[in-house]
């Protein structure tokens, strides 16, 4: 039988991967709003913290403009 390690390690690895190459994205992201960007030598867990707070600032930004144009759909109508 596996243990718990065994079985959680391959899907840590495909996480990594993922934040990796979104902290990549969001990095240029940075860089062209010219906020200083993350570092070559962060560690997994800043690129997961800085990946997360992009995101997160995504979501605000959607739901922001989404209530924001509800609002002035129904103040016109």
């Amino acid at each position: 039988m596996r243990s718990r390690e065994e079985t959680t390690a391959p899907r840590q690895g495909v996480a990594q991967k993922i934040f990796h190459k979104l902290a990549k994205v969001f990095n240029v992201l940075h860089w062209g709003v010219g906020i200083t960007t993350l570092p070559t030598t962060a560690t997994s867990r800043e690129e997961r913290s800085f990946v997360l707070m992009w995101l997160g600032i995504i979501v605000f930004m959607i739901v922001f403009f989404g209530v924001f144009i509800y609002l002035l759909g129904t103040h016109f109508n």
